[in-house]
């Protein structure tokens, strides 16, 4: 699939420079905004190489309004206040695009004081630092966040379901509410594209059009890169390559960089007779992310996790003890590298007492604080929890990846919000403030599913 991005993002970049102001007056001001903006531009082609930054100075209204018209179309904005105070900042807070606003603190956080409270206030995305070095990493790795959200709006999910499935995600059906406005959801938050696909075509045109030679030695090499091997039924085995390989075909066929397969009802009804999770493991390498039961929620954080992480996330159902304080994470598929770089073991096995076949148990690292994010479109929440991870467990009830945390399950069980569905999407790592400034770009508000609330 080449770039994970398929175009750059375009962003642009205000420096606020009136000549007179808190920090002074020129020529020494004109000398010291230059110098910033220097060291500000260089760190930022270096940092974000994949970015097509526009830089405007900012000394007047009049400039604010070029600024505005020329950058309508970008997916953000970012903003260096060196000097105030003269408010030049505001028209671009209240245009609702996407900001990051960084102030100098000698010489910008008398705007940013004035007006950053207040834009929160009126709802307006807006994050911010206030910092005397203004072009430290620390500070320019917020940008990450606007690439996030481009990598979303040029997201294309297929989306592989059963006929009926199909009709009603397409129409806004009154009894299937609920099915219909997933995408939309979705769609209008993230602005991912969504494509649905009927299974049977995907059967017909792609599933059954794979070779058995072809598929044989993907299978094959599952097998002899696995640390054991317990599924009997080889041929199920050889089927999960087939599928690999269709899937492969069709997300190069519709563009798409994510594909997410209806697994369980299309095996169920007796559609597709393979299980996706080896291909799922497999399409990493591919740079097409895979999402579990073809969930739209999912979809849309594994996706917007990609960017503000560098790692793969995974769905998971959540199961807790509330005796032992534990949470356990579980599905049939798990990536190999869930730190981003450094493959771990997995065992090809069957599930859910034998019922399911060719599933994945992956030796998932312990010891680490995990991030577990959710989604409710519906009410345009992002719910977020960590976990530390202190086990896995290989059994054969349930499904095959079972990972056993601990976190504040009281508090889990209270917050739960049942619009956002049972699963939660894992990234290892604490990402609890990169998600939460990225649900203030996106208008969403955040649940911390962790926290008593009293």
């Amino acid at each position: 699939m080449g770039e994970f991005l398929s175009n750059k993002a375009k962003i642009g970049v205000a420096f606020i420079i009136p000549p007179l102001g808190a920090i002074g007056g020129p020529p020494a001001s004109e000398k010291w905004f230059s110098e910033i903006k220097e060291r500000v531009v260089r760190k930022l082609k270096e940092m974000y190489p994949e970015i097509e930054f526009s830089i405007h100075d900012i000394r007047d209204s009049e400039d604010v309004k070029k600024f505005l018209e020329k950058e309508a179309g970008s997916t953000g904005y970012v903003v260096f206040i060196l000097n105030c105070i003269t408010g030049l900042v505001r028209p671009i807070l209240y245009s609702y695009k996407p900001v990051i606003m960084i102030a100098e603190s000698y010489g910008g956080s008398g705007d940013f004081l004035l007006e950053y409270s207040e834009a929160k206030t009126y709802d307006i995305p807006v994050i911010g630092e206030v910092t005397r070095d203004v072009s430290s990493e620390e500070v320019l790795k917020k940008i990450n966040l606007l690439r996030t959200i481009h990598g979303l709006k040029n997201s294309r999910i297929l989306f592989i379901v059963s006929p009926s499935e199909k009709y009603l995600l397409k129409l806004e059906y009154p009894l299937s509410i609920d099915l219909y406005s997933s995408l939309k959801s979705v769609e209008t938050i993230a602005g991912t594209t969504p494509i649905i696909l009927d299974a049977k075509e995907f059967v017909k045109k792609y599933y059954e059009t794979v070779s058995d030679g072809e598929a044989k030695t993907i299978a094959d090499k599952w097998i002899r890169e696995a640390e054991k091997n317990l599924e009997t039924d080889i041929e199920e085995i050889v089927k999960s390559a087939k599928l690999y390989l269709a899937m492969r075909k069709a997300a190069k066929d519709y563009r798409a960089n994510t594909i997410a397969v209806d697994c369980i009802v299309l095996r169920n009804t007796g559609i597709l007779d393979a299980w996706p999770c080896l291909g799922y493991m497999e399409l990493w390498n591919d740079n097409i992310i895979p999402v579990c039961e073809a969930d739209p929620y999912s979809a849309v954080l594994i996706i917007a996790g990609k960017y503000l992480t560098g790692r793969p996330g995974f769905i998971v159902d959540v199961a807790v003890d509330s005796l032992r304080d534990e949470v356990i994470y579980y599905h049939c598929y798990a990536p190999l590298e869930p730190l981003g770089k450094g493959k771990y073991p997995y065992v090809i096995t069957p599930a859910h007492l034998g019922l399911k076949k060719a599933s994945i148990h992956v030796k998932l690292p312990v010891n680490e604080t995990v991030t577990a994010v959710g989604l409710a479109p519906e009410d345009r929440v992002l719910i977020i929890h960590t976990a530390e991870i202190t086990s896995i467990e290989f059994s054969n009830y349930a499904c095959s990846v079972k990972l056993i945390g601990k976190t504040n399950v009281k508090a889990l069980a209270e917050n739960w919000l049942r619009r956002s569905g049972w699963h939660r999407v894992i990234f290892y790592g604490d990402w609890r403030e990169e998600f939460r400034e990225l649900a203030t770009l996106l208008k969403l508000r955040v649940l911390e599913e962790d926290k008593m609330v009293f």
